[in-house]
């Protein structure tokens, strides 16, 4: 049995598993997990760390795996890859114009590592995973949100991926919900991402004079939902209309069957799925908006390293 090796390069951490392959629509089985940093502003260190954790998967199969062969690496990164090679990477920005499968695939084999390697952007890899064995499992048209450091997005199409012109399709989080608002990562202003991102919800709730420090969406959320930090409500009731307008962007766009958030964010309560459908209807053409479900992810953090890992089962 061939196993795989899948990695999701965020703008904080890469993820990786490897796991045990699996056909006929069944899910691989995680084998065994590893974490590293990633280094935003540091290509080498980046880059090292990827190489790093396919290097310490590798060696633990050959190691503790009978009969152990590798049929293939996927790796899901952030940003708008072209012909291969790293193009607007906000959140990572060391990788821009980096000649990512290239460069990495020529370091794994000076590690004795020759197997194939796939890179796709880990928003598609995210929402393969999902209509494969996750929330959009049975649904010929879906849409991937991540809403971590930045806003990502993927779509499956009448059951295919679709990629657009040159692979950019799906960079939903740089579509300007108000210019007026808060700068983006990629220097523009009031982008989805600029308003809605974990982050952004984050400075932006700061920048109002929110009094906690060393927080996350979560506890923000929380606050507001309690009515205990006005400041908190303020800025999750601003975060709901500009979410609902992104959603219903996408509504009246692509008319999808259901629309999966994954992400950090996305692990918010059953309330802020119900605030963001909300929001959604109100700018959503109402003949399209009927019937879509707005629904958290299956899978989990699995999700973007198993659609990683589907990039190397499926090629």
């Amino acid at each position: 049995m061939a196993y795989v090796i899948g990695l999701d390069v965020g703008g904080t951490k890469i993820e990786g598993v490897l796991a045990r392959a699996a056909y006929h629509g069944s899910i691989p089985k995680v084998v065994r997990k590893v974490r590293l940093q990633t280094h935003p502003s540091s290509r080498e260190k980046t880059i090292g760390n990827i190489v790093d954790a396919v290097a310490w998967l590798y060696s633990y199969g050959k190691e503790n795996v009978n009969g152990f062969r590798l049929g293939g690496i996927g790796i899901g990164t952030s940003g708008f890859l072209r012909n291969g090679r790293m193009e607007m990477v906000p959140n990572i920005p060391a990788l821009k114009g980096v000649q990512l499968r290239n460069v990495l695939q020529e370091q794994l084999r000076e590690k004795g590592i020759n197997s194939s390697l796939h890179v796709e952007n880990d928003s598609i890899c995210f929402v393969l995973a999902e209509s494969m064995w996750g929330a959009a499992r049975g649904f010929k048209s879906a849409i991937g949100v991540i809403v971590g450091t930045g806003i990502g997005g993927g779509l499956v199409l009448d059951g295919r991926v679709y990629r657009g012109r040159n692979g950019g399709a799906g960079h939903i989080g740089h579509v300007t919900i108000d210019p007026a608002g808060p700068r983006c990562g990629c220097g523009q202003f009031g982008h989805f991402e600029s308003w809605c991102s974990g982050k952004h919800i984050v400075m932006r709730y700061i920048a109002a004079g929110g009094k906690m420090r060393g927080t996350g969406p979560a506890a923000i959320f929380a606050a507001a939902e309690a009515g205990r930090d006005a400041v908190a409500g303020r800025v999750m009731v601003e975060t709901y209309e500009k979410f609902g307008i992104a959603i219903a962007g996408l509504i009246n766009t692509f008319n999808p069957e259901v629309i999966v958030l994954g992400g950090g964010v996305s692990n918010l309560p059953p309330a802020f799925y119900k605030r963001i459908a909300a929001a959604a209807g109100k700018y959503a053409y109402p003949a399209l908006f009927r019937g879509v479900k707005i629904i958290r992810n299956r899978l989990g953090d699995d999700a973007g390293v198993l659609g990683a890992a589907s990039l190397a089962l499926n090629g």
